[in-house]
């Protein structure tokens, strides 16, 4: 298989896609486990640290895939509407309103910006069958 700047495209929509899908089950199970279980060795799951790790990789990742497939590619706006919809939703969840509003928000915006990657990747690769 050639290398080539769309293949590493699909890559990063792969880590995108992966990283945000994690992100999403981290945030969704992590309160569950640590609340409902005899697993209080597991709060360090809830570590800021690893939150933000999240972000800032799926942000970057995003800004890496998305915007240019956009500009140079496929000219969908959907995977951008998707990616910022669901990063709204994450940086709502860091304002502390009630102990589940991080909870509510978090993962629904993970995976908005999961399917985001998922589109971008199927419409990057339409846009190369059919050049």
């Amino acid at each position: 298989m050639r290398y080539n700047k769309t293949n590493y495209r699909y890559l990063y929509d792969y880590l995108g896609f992966s990283t945000s899908l994690l992100c999403a089950i981290h945030c969704a199970i992590v309160p569950v486990l640590i609340t409902f279980s005899a697993l209080g060795s597991l709060s360090f799951l809830a570590n800021p640290a690893i939150e933000w790790t999240f972000i800032v990789t799926g942000l970057f990742l995003a800004l890496l895939s998305l915007w240019p497939s956009y500009r140079k590619y496929h000219h969908k706006k959907f995977p951008l509407l998707l990616a910022t919809s669901g990063f709204v939703l994450i940086a709502l969840s860091r304002i502390e309103v009630h102990e589940l509003w991080e909870a509510v928000l978090t993962p629904p915006g993970a995976l908005g910006i999961a399917i985001a990657h998922y589109f971008n990747w199927k419409y990057l690769k339409r846009y190369r069958h059919q050049h």
